[in-house]
């Protein structure tokens, strides 16, 4: 039987799957730890979805969209799992598709109902809305008022999604061999950035376009729309590092780097706008222009 050769995966648009039944013709190490899968004391391990199928409106994945499948560490699937399931409820819960689509809707409302907010304790999702009461004073006069906030992500399950998401990618592109232990390449969690993230109706914030325009002519290593538009990833490259940005359920968006150092790119960004108050500040949320957005534009180089 002839050896099935590696798949680099630099393409876009495709299911890339480093998964075999044998160990020992899957990945040597588990992409999102590096531990070794082989030998006798190797930990047990299972077949794994980079865009798993649960965190996106059921049914999109259809069709083979773009996604990579390999071996995790139980551990690693177990703790990624846990992280995406929080996630995907707030995400959908929020998201502007469920005033266009009954099937998310559906999916949101059910999630939202059968999911808990890791911060708040007995507290299911579409109870966990946020009351926000703001004082503000002007000489002799004194107003308060109070707004209601929707669900917010538990910002450590989110960076657990994003290292995940981005590691995936980062070993998908950068790896000669997936079965040679010493021709795989992980990327080193100290050198991740997770720079900020933003809501849908926030996607015109003066940072977020700024970031976008900087990296614009940067090599493009991954572009990837996939489960129907509801999971987006890119990563770009240049002198000065990496760039990276992830879309999530079309209610998200989240922008990074990987350096070892301190980047340009996230320097000397125009000011957001905030306001301060007497309990801390606030600003205005800034909508996208689709006709503008290059965030996910990019054309893969390789």
């Amino acid at each position: 039987m002839t050896e099935r050769a590696p798949v680099l995966g630099k393409q876009t648009g495709q299911t890339i799957s480093w998964h075999a039944p044998e160990v020992e013709r899957s990945n040597a190490c588990c992409v999102y730890c590096g531990v070794s899968l082989r030998g006798p004391d190797a930990p047990l391990s299972d077949k794994e979805h980079l865009i798993a199928r649960n965190f996106v409106p059921t049914g999109t994945m259809g069709g083979q969209p773009f996604n990579f499948i390999f071996r995790a560490c139980r551990q690693c699937n177990a703790r990624k799992a846990d992280a995406e399931r929080h996630v995907s409820s707030v995400t959908l819960f929020n998201s502007p598709a469920r005033l266009v689509d009954d099937r998310v809707n559906d999916i949101a409302l059910r999630k939202g109902r059968g999911d808990y907010h890791p911060s708040k304790k007995g507290v299911l999702i579409q109870e966990a809305h946020e009351n926000l009461s703001l004082d503000y004073s002007l000489g002799p006069l004194s107003v308060k008022f109070g707004m209601v906030a929707p669900p917010q992500l538990d910002k450590n399950k989110a960076g657990e999604v994003a290292f995940s998401h981005v590691q995936g990618l980062f070993t998908l592109i950068c790896t000669e061999d997936y079965r040679d232990p010493l021709k795989m390449r992980l990327l080193p969690q100290e050198q991740f950035i997770w720079y900020d993230w933003y809501a849908f109706d926030d996607w015109g914030n003066p940072q977020a376009l700024e970031i976008a325009n900087r990296v614009n002519d940067w090599e493009c290593l991954a572009n990837i729309v996939s489960a129907e538009g509801y999971f987006k990833a890119t990563l770009r490259r240049s002198d000065e590092g990496w760039f990276w940005a992830l879309e999530w359920n079309r209610q998200l968006r989240l922008v990074g780097g990987i350096s070892s150092s301190s980047m340009k790119v996230f320097e000397k960004l125009p000011d957001e706008g905030w306001v301060l108050t007497p309990s801390g500040r606030m600003r205005q949320h800034v909508p996208h222009r689709i006709e503008s957005d290059q965030l996910f534009a990019g054309v893969v180089s390789r």
